[in-house]
């Protein structure tokens, strides 16, 4: 069975970049990404096939990225709290802290907005417009700028809210357990 752990201790800083300096540890927090169970043997097969470029990987890859697997780095994260290890079942699944590290694996395609750059455009719109307003720009006058700074306010408010929903806030957790 699956043990729970105590999630009251956030991770620090130096725990969060030892998990995700190591390759094979980022890639099974990306794997467990859609909360669903896995099993050791799948994970690992997925990991050594991205390591090795080859689909499936050659059976001494997989082989060398399972031993590792369940002896190094599942137990690791266990301990932490990040993810649940069954060394019997061998099976693996999120733990409570996984979403303090769920920000750190954010990847950004190229020519996509991050959510910092996304949050920053919607503060330089509402502000531009409205100092445009301020200012009696033509067509932008036509509403007070407190309208347009409201407006960015709420445009900011439903963002922050969304990606609280999608990506989960270590912060919020914590209030829910009290």
């Amino acid at each position: 069975m699956l043990t729970q752990r105590d999630g009251d201790e956030s991770l620090d800083r130096a725990e969060i970049h030892d998990v995700l300096s190591n390759d094979r540890r980022w890639r099974v927090l990306e794997l467990l990404g859609d909360d669903e169970p896995r099993d050791l043997r799948s994970l690992a097969n997925d990991i050594a096939a991205a390591e090795s470029g080859e689909s499936p990987a050659p059976r001494q890859a997989r082989q060398s990225v399972y031993v590792t697997l369940h002896q190094n780095h599942l137990p690791k994260l266990d301990s932490l709290g990040i993810v649940q290890y069954d060394d019997t079942s061998k099976m693996v699944e999120l733990d409570s802290r996984a979403d303090e590290i769920d920000v750190y694996l954010e990847v950004v395609e190229r020519g996509e907005l991050s959510w910092t750059e996304y949050y920053l455009g919607v503060v330089v719109l509402g502000l531009v417009t409205a100092l445009a307003s301020y200012t009696s720009t033509p067509v932008l006058a036509t509403l007070d700028p407190a309208a347009y700074s409201a407006g960015a306010l709420l445009a900011l408010l439903l963002s922050i809210g969304f990606q609280i929903r999608e990506q989960g806030s270590p912060w919020l957790d914590r209030l829910k357990r009290r």
